[in-house]
């Protein structure tokens, strides 16, 4: 497509548009969200980038629950624990009492590979 193309409205459903394939969905943002923050300087909330994940509401809280999502992200960057800000799950729940195995059994790990809305 001619980036200089001039169109008419009679050629509307002629034009090749950019996108194509649009897939909505909705989830609540404890299932979507990261532990980690969507920008660099706030403690603004991220989100987990996965697309099959994203789909299926499968983030790091999603075997914790909106609880534990709530109090990590009330607390995110505000606790020390073991001489640093807390700023990932795993030490939050460290820092709250839980086993290295109770942590493995209840946080959906991080996937960052094949990341199409088709990979399972």
């Amino acid at each position: 497509m001619e980036e200089a193309t001039i169109y008419s409205k009679g050629d509307l459903q002629n034009i090749p548009s950019v996108i194509a394939d649009f897939e909505f969905f909705a989830q609540e943002k404890w299932k979507i969200a990261s532990d980690k923050s969507g920008s660099g300087n706030t403690a603004n909330i991220g989100s987990i980038t996965y697309i099959a994940d994203i789909l299926k509401g499968n983030g790091i809280f999603a075997l914790l629950g909106e609880e534990w999502f709530n109090e990590y992200w009330q607390n995110y960057g505000r606790i020390n624990f073991k001489d640093k800000k807390i700023t990932d799950l795993k030490s939050y729940l460290q820092f709250k009492g839980k086993t290295d195995e109770w942590i493995g059994e209840n946080i959906v790990l991080k996937r960052t590979t094949g990341n199409t809305k088709d990979d399972e």
